[in-house]
């Protein structure tokens, strides 16, 4: 019984030294990788199974076969010298019994470069093996071609960042490319080749490749704003193509609000509050007063500004219009008062919304101390057009943020 178990484990070991090499002899061909110094690199390799798989390994190739990861469906993922897999490796599986392996490696050295071996072991196909040759590329700096754009847009929307434009006969059918996003002096991986490698919450699920390797951001938040998202193509035989788009954010703010405020019974003192909220990236409030009321702070007139940002990012603003009338005879028994927010929208413009009016009687000197208010709103139109738009008749007076 003994000897019949050790013939079959010889037998079964020339089995599988067989199947190896007449798969190597195929497809074994190595293929050269250029990577930057510094730079994040992702190596994926896939097969489709026809029977079952046994394990698959990634090893890096020197005088001898460095073991790198290993995954087996049973048993799950081992990585050399205790480096977490999470980072390393990463396995799927896609429709059509298609099992995707890749290996992650992060800022790229010389100590990094060489060849790489992928592994599948199948049954009953045997094993198959990919080799990537991992060059690292020094003396590129007179081969990069650059390019620095901006692109607007509004919260909530879709973005797609072009990686290049009309350059196509510059680009080979063999190249790597990879998306980066750089804020606050940090860069970060996005995507290599086609796959998504980051790990980053503010990016889950929101990045994705469109079309001629664009890059699709969706939806557009807040902290996006002056983000620089690069895309890097490396042409053999080196030459460096990078785009760097950065990203101009823009909220539409609600209708402004106004008030006034009845908390304090000061005799011959009226008193508004204008209040913005959902600014980014800043807004303008400005005051309209009807009749002839001198512009700026003076005895009769003042104004109070605030700003403050909210937990989301957006900022909020609150100008307070103090009015002063009980000195001298009033000029008209009506007044109206209203605020307007003007702010930035993409395209180099400025929009304005207004809020409701407010129309008031100053009455006599010695006004009553609850004075009847008529309130009419005014129509809530968002127009490309600035302040002075408005009837040359009024007065206004800015609160600027």
């Amino acid at each position: 019984m003994e000897k019949k178990w050790t013939y079959c484990a010889v037998y079964s070991i020339i089995q599988i030294h067989f199947v190896r090499g007449v798969w190597e002899e195929a497809f074994n061909a190595g293929e050269d990788i250029y990577a930057l110094p510094g730079s994040d690199v992702t190596l994926t390799c896939q097969t489709q199974k026809k029977g079952s798989l046994v394990q698959m390994q990634w090893s890096k190739v020197t005088h001898k076969v460095d073991l790198i990861a290993l995954y087996h469906p049973q048993h799950g993922f081992h990585c050399a010298n205790g480096v977490p897999c999470t980072s390393l490796v990463a396995f799927t599986e896609t429709p059509g019994n298609v099992s995707r392996w890749t290996l992650h490696l992060r800022n790229m050295s010389p100590s990094l470069s060489g060849k790489y071996e992928c592994s599948f072991t199948l049954f009953p196909e045997g094993i198959q093996t990919k080799i990537y040759n991992l060059l690292i590329q020094t003396n590129v700096i007179q081969d990069e071609w650059r390019s620095n754009n901006t692109i607007e847009r509004e919260i909530n929307r879709t973005l797609e960042i072009p990686c290049f434009q009309n350059i196509s006969s510059e680009i080979s059918s063999e190249f790597t490319f990879s998306w980066l996003v750089e804020d606050n002096g940090t860069q970060e991986t996005l995507i290599t080749q086609d796959h998504s490698i980051s790990n980053s919450t503010l990016f889950k699920d929101r990045v994705s490749l469109g079309t001629d390797y664009g890059l699709y951001l969706s939806p557009v938040q807040i902290h996006d704003d002056n983000r620089k998202f690069s895309c890097h193509v490396i042409v053999r035989p080196g030459k460096i193509l990078r785009s760097s788009t950065t990203v101009k954010v823009f909220a539409e703010p609600e209708i402004p609000m106004i008030v006034e405020n009845n908390s304090t019974d000061v005799l011959g003192e009226k008193i508004f509050t204008c209040s913005l909220r959902n600014v980014f990236p800043t807004a303008n409030l400005t005051w309209f007063i009807d009749g002839s009321f001198p512009q700026g702070e003076s005895e009769e007139m003042g104004i109070t500004n605030e700003r403050r940002k909210d937990k989301n990012g957006f900022f909020e603003l609150k100008s307070v219009l103090k009015r002063m009338y009980g000195n001298k005879p009033a000029q008209s028994n009506n007044v109206t008062t209203w605020c307007m927010a003007l702010f930035p929208v993409p395209g180099n413009k400025v929009w304005n919304i207004s809020s409701k009016k407010i129309t008031f009687s100053l009455g006599s000197v010695n006004p009553p101390t609850d004075p009847a208010l008529s309130v009419t709103e005014s129509t809530f139109d968002t127009q490309s057009s600035p302040a002075n738009s408005i009837s040359p008749t009024s007065k206004n007076v800015s609160a600027l943020f």
